[in-house]
């Protein structure tokens, strides 16, 4: 069996936003995209579109100086949902964050319509980001 469609969009995704590709990103989303972010994170709550995704976002590439490496750990989808975990690696100057966040997605038409992003960092962790 070959890669599910909906997990290729994930990771054509994901690139698109490591590499500010704004083009990509407005052909993987829906243009009424409800991302919604939760956890200990400079921008948390629910945002609107590509530019509420970005802009949550691009708060913790601010704050790293674009210090963020990903690993995928596993992304399985189905008709209408796909869920993904990684690990990732934050860095702030001499500060270091090693945290697992998960994610669910749901599709309408082969387009991401919502996003919930979980960052599952152990307590004691939130001053990382002060």
């Amino acid at each position: 069996m070959g890669e599910h469609p909906h997990v290729a969009t994930i990771n054509r995704m994901t690139q698109a936003i490591f590499e500010r590709d704004r083009a990509t990103l407005d052909e993987v989303f829906t243009s009424d995209l409800v991302f919604h972010m939760r956890g200990c994170l400079p921008r948390p709550g629910d945002h609107a579109g590509v530019d509420g995704l970005l802009d949550a976002l691009g708060a913790i590439f601010v704050q790293t100086d674009g210090n963020v490496t990903i690993e995928q750990l596993s992304c399985l989808a189905g008709s209408e949902w796909a869920s993904e975990w990684e690990h990732a690696v934050l860095q702030r100057g001499d500060r270091r964050l090693d945290t697992e966040n998960s994610f669910v997605y749901r599709f309408r038409d082969c387009r991401i319509t919502e996003m919930w992003m979980i960052n599952a960092e152990l307590p004691g962790n939130e001053s990382f980001w002060d």
